[in-house]
């Protein structure tokens, strides 16, 4: 690590008046990963008893789940296809992920971005390293999990590579510290997320199993079972848990059918059309970089205690998609939150299961499977019963792909849902809004049966923000990332982000709540300022938040100065090395909106300006810009 040092540009802001009180909104407390240059918040354990009126120190009783990072994934771990766009399987090197860069987000460092994703950071993760390990001979592990400061257990299967994995069935050298493992949430204290199978030494090559597996616990979330290449290298993924009828369930994706193997443009390192034939194809190089079709999936893990479990299919394709590949794109779908319905008179749902992700349709008119944010509901709200299909599909109007002929995103997802039926979810610009092909954030009724998305606005949420929106608690607390500079990205250099917290005004929201935050959305940063916490938490800038429970304690990832920032300003210097830290927000008791100390814009600020944000009708200043520190992949 660094010390990061930069130039400040003068931005114009719009300026209201500006609160000076006497305390912070949240205490920020590190959490001391075990092991890893950086490290990430994920998943905060679940907890109802207001930290806003209960004194909660520095929230023990709520465990964080976070992961660590080495250097640049290339292609997410938390991601069914590439950049949730590339369901073609196309992007291949560091040639096609510089082509994606300039068609899908128009950066001029391009080149740069691209050289970085191939081959990571300071000779750490990358894209290269994984997919040329078979020549290599060697592979180091590039992300690992950890529950406040310890790691997952190395007794556990997910934690170390299966030798009944192996795949030459019994010959290989299953080869320790070469899993990436992530946690996407906690159910109770048991973390769920996906993991690699890690990497086995087949005479001096080594060969990977399969790339993504779900987990719950140490048990693995197997794909279709087909006695096929799909049972042996299919991947699956985890994200969120229920409780129904007395049976707890994981929900996630899985592999159902191999992709288009005939289409030599996905060749890399050999030809695909070997793979489907062979017993032994993760011992073929040629299938080392092998992809699928996959659907919404659900698994039973009431039982859950090692080894691993078969699932069930939760939904279908849309009608429209006959065929796991048209086109030589593959069909794809996941699920990624899960609520039971809370009583209420308005909706039919009451104590069911209403799930959010994202589902294919197929366009013939453009040959394309289009990939859409979608709620999936149960099939039957007076007799409904967990099983195979057992939900419909409905896709979330205003965040489809197409207006008329014309695509105006070039994906969308549904990322979360609440007790209350509101999902938040993203869709990716096809075309650039006001100078990005930013990703927009939108929150959805799901209660009326016809969601239709309605994107943030005002505010911290500027025209042509972008960002990322990650959780929601039944208080309709949804916190995310989003752009905190606003110079053009289309032709220019990717915009810095900070974390937020929106306090959206919906069915069931607490008026209470809402007015700690004065009815309005907020950068983090402005919440951790001021009061008998402000040196400590000086010494972090949140540029990430993940989740949030219904206590308000939220996990996130910050930068960290030891030390201190050499001043309270969102854009302060650091003289010292910036670390990437796992961070717990932690609600200080009795604290209200009078309480809020906004931050200067720089170290020579004299005085604060207001950077609070609004929504749907809250009227705030438009965010023009200020610098976060970041590494080159954050």
């Amino acid at each position: 690590m660094s010390s990061k040092t930069f130039k400040l540009s003068a931005l114009a802001t719009f300026i209201m008046a500006a609160t000076h009180a006497n305390a912070a909104l949240y205490r920020v407390v590190e959490i001391e990963q075990p092991s890893g240059t950086e490290a990430y918040g994920s998943a905060i354990q679940t907890g109802t008893t207001s930290c806003f009126t209960s004194d909660c120190g520095t929230g023990t009783d709520y465990l964080l789940a976070g992961d660590t990072l080495e250097g640049t994934m290339g292609f997410s771990y938390k991601q069914e296809v590439p950049f949730n766009y590339d369901n073609g399987f196309y992007i291949l090197d560091q040639d096609d992920l510089e082509t994606y860069c300039g068609s899908e987000l128009g950066y001029n460092t391009c080149e740069s971005w691209a050289y970085y994703q191939w081959y990571g950071i300071d000779g750490a993760g990358g894209l290269y390293r994984e997919r040329e390990a078979w020549d290599l001979g060697t592979y180091t592990s590039n992300a690992t999990a950890f529950i406040n400061d310890s790691g997952l257990s190395t007794t556990s299967s997910v934690s170390s590579p299966d030798p009944d994995e192996d795949p030459q069935g019994s010959t290989s050298s299953p080869e320790s510290s070469t899993k990436n493992i992530v946690i996407n949430a906690l159910a109770g204290t048991t973390p769920v997320g996906n993991t690699s199978s890690g990497y086995f030494d087949l005479s001096g090559n080594y060969a990977l199993t399969y790339r993504n597996r779900g987990f719950y616990g140490s048990t693995l979330l197997l794909p279709y079972q087909d006695s096929s290449i799909v049972e042996t290298m299919g991947r699956t993924m985890a994200f969120d848990t229920f409780t129904y009828g007395g049976s707890t369930y994981a929900v996630g994706s899985a592999a159902v059918a191999v992709f288009d193997y005939t289409d030599s443009d996905k060749d890399y390192e050999g030809d695909l059309d070997t793979c489907a034939s062979s017993s032994t194809p993760a011992a073929l190089e040629a299938c080392q970089n092998i992809a699928f079709a996959q659907k919404a999936y659900y698994w039973d893990v009431t039982s859950a205690s090692g080894t691993s479990l078969t699932g069930e299919v939760a939904v279908d394709w849309h009608s429209s998609v006959t065929s796991s590949n048209l086109d030589e794109e593959s069909a794809e779908a996941g699920i990624r939150g899960v609520a039971l319905a809370a009583a209420s008179d308005d909706y039919d749902y009451d104590g069911l299961p209403v799930m959010v992700g994202f589902n294919s349709e197929y366009d013939s008119s453009d040959d394309n499977i289009m990939m859409e944010a979608a709620v999936f509901y149960p099939a039957s709200t007076s007799s409904f019963a967990v099983g195979p299909e057992a939900w419909s599909s409905v896709f979330i109007s205003n965040a489809k792909l197409q207006d008329g002929d014309d695509y105006i995103y070039s994906n969308s997802i549904a990322k979360d849902i609440n007790e209350n039926l509101l999902v938040i979810g993203e869709s990716k610009r096809e075309t650039a809004e006001s100078g990005a092909y930013n990703n927009r954030l939108f929150v959805a009724d799901a209660s009326t049966g016809s969601p239709s998305a309605s994107y943030f606005s005002g505010g911290i949420f500027f025209t042509g923000a972008g960002g990322e929106v990650n959780a929601i608690n039944n208080y309709n607390e949804i916190v995310g990332q989003i752009d905190a500079e606003t110079h053009r990205e289309e032709s220019g250099k990717k915009r810095r982000r900070r974390g937020f917290i929106y306090p959206y005004n919906g069915t069931n929201s607490d008026s209470t709540r809402m007015a700690v935050f004065g009815n309005q959305a907020w950068l983090l940063d402005d919440l951790t300022n001021g009061g008998t916490y402000s040196s400590d938490n000086n010494e972090y800038r949140i540029f990430n938040a993940a989740d949030i429970n219904d206590a308000g304690v939220i996990a996130a990832s910050a930068f960290k100065c030891s030390g201190g920032y050499n001043s309270t300003a969102h854009f302060a210097t650091c003289d010292s090395d910036e670390e990437v830290v796992a961070v717990k927000l932690v609600p200080i008791s009795g604290t209200s909106s009078s309480d809020i100390v906004e931050r200067a814009d720089s170290d020579s600020s004299s005085s604060s300006t207001s950077r609070s944000g609004a929504g749907f009708g809250w009227i705030g200043i438009m965010l023009l810009g200020f610098f976060s520190l970041r590494r080159k992949f954050a």
